[in-house]
């Protein structure tokens, strides 16, 4: 009975253990991803619950505010690299809104710009400290963020444009980058030569230097579009042909600021000035030629038609350069306005010439015999030879005078396009190559 009985109990006992074994595994098996699942779970909510708690924190503070205490803590007096010894880079860009005027007389042109300039300021970073990506500042504000001392060295008078508002923008971005842009309508010098006029083309240059701040402090650099003009652009008497931009510090005159120039240049359109000046000069030449085919005999009407054209020439010359300057070398415009005059001129003394041939009287000695009685002088034969001159018309100077006429109407018109041809091909063609 007492080994039965142990037999039993070890078969129990192998039960027993095999069911603990059992529930081990199956613990192991099915708990415990149950249990690293809500770990996870619990991870997920903690880190939920402090980025919500993180993005409660930043819309707790308005944007006003944080502009606010970013301004108060910046010092618009001091460059952005002046602590670290660092030169800071500004990229320049302007915008032609429009050419407004070229003057020759005062040799200078009117522009209205926008011009923009983008540098770095580390005091001014926010990124992630709040959910605006960047600031757009009101004019009152710009007073109180350093700006670059950018001035035009060849401006003769600037003004900002204040209708309706004053026309200057800033923009502050989260990595510390900041956009200036304003609206300025300048006027600036430009030295002109004028020795082609009209058919010239002038470069009219615009220079931006740093007055304060030498190239250790700031460096100013053209923008990757430096100079973008308004399709609008529509000049009267002028075509813009091309835009030039580089830098002039090194031939500055002092090294030690940074300097940028654009270039424009501004082909003269010729339209005006042919139908204004050549068209009308050379009907006036073509007119005083018309006393060649007038007879010789028409005293009043050749001398009427020559001192006419020799006036009209004179007039029109004196208010073609009235908008040029008082300057000492000769200019195109002058050497055709000369040319025609001397060719009017000469249409003049050539009616004077053929009409001295046409009234041109002869000397004749007419000898002939006369009977004198002195009475005083009885020595002296009662037969005198006496001799007595007399003047007639030359037979031959109407016909004189009208073979200079018929010589005159080949010859002027002649010389007259061989002038012509020379002017156009130094002028036209051999003056733009040398521009």
């Amino acid at each position: 009975m007492k080994g039965e009985r142990e037999k039993k109990e070890r078969l129990d006992f192998r039960k027993h253990g095999l069911t603990f074994k059992f529930t081990i595994v199956w613990a192991v098996l099915v708990w415990l991803p149950l249990v690293a699942r809500s770990a996870r779970i619990t991870a997920n909510s903690t880190r939920t619950h402090n980025d919500s708690s993180a993005l409660k924190t930043k819309r707790s503070v308005s944007n006003s505010d944080f502009l606010q205490t970013l301004i108060e803590a910046y010092d618009s007096s001091i460059p952005p690299g002046f602590d670290r010894e660092k030169v800071t880079t500004v990229n320049v860009q302007l915008y032609i809104n429009s050419f407004d005027s070229i003057n020759e007389q005062t040799m200078d042109y009117s522009i209205s710009t926008f011009i923009t300039q983008e540098w770095t300021d580390e005091r001014l970073k926010f990124f992630g400290l709040i959910e605006a990506k960047y600031f757009e500042l009101d004019v009152k504000l710009i007073e109180k963020i350093w700006v670059p001392d950018l001035y035009f060295p060849n401006e003769k008078k600037a003004h900002f444009h204040e209708v309706t508002v004053p026309n200057r923008m800033l923009h502050i971005y989260d990595d510390g980058s900041i956009t200036y842009r304003a609206r300025i309508s300048l006027t600036a010098s430009c030295p002109m030569k004028l020795q082609n006029y009209p058919m010239d083309t002038q470069v009219c240059q615009l220079y931006l230097q740093s007055f304060t701040y030498s190239v250790k402090t700031v460096k100013f650099q053209w923008h990757e579009n430096p100079v973008v003009m308004s399709p609008s652009i529509v000049l009267p008497q002028f075509r813009l042909v091309k835009n030039l931009t580089d830098d002039c510090t090194s031939h500055n005159k002092d090294k030690n600021f940074t300097c940028l120039y654009a270039s424009f240049y501004l082909k003269r359109d010729i339209g005006y000035y042919m139908i204004q000046l050549y068209i009308p000069s050379i009907l006036i030449v073509f007119l005083s030629w018309v006393s060649f085919y007038l007879n010789v005999s028409a005293v009043p009407a050749r001398i009427s038609l020559g001192i006419l054209t020799v006036l009209t020439l004179t007039t029109q010359r004196s208010a073609g350069i009235a908008a040029l300057p008082k300057v000492s070398y000769i200019k195109a415009i002058d050497v055709w306005m000369a040319s025609c005059l001397c060719f009017v001129f000469a249409a003049l003394l050539e009616f004077a010439f053929v009409n001295v041939l046409d009234r041109r009287y002869l000397k004749i000695i007419a000898s002939m015999k006369e009977n004198e009685l002195t009475g005083k002088c009885p020595e002296v034969n009662d037969r005198v030879k006496s001799k007595r001159f007399k003047w007639i018309r030359d037979p031959r100077g109407q016909q004189k005078a009208a073979y200079i006429d018929f010589l005159a109407r080949i010859t002027f018109p002649i010389a007259f396009g061989i002038f012509c041809i020379i002017y156009w091909l130094v002028y036209g063609v051999v003056g733009v190559k040398e521009e």
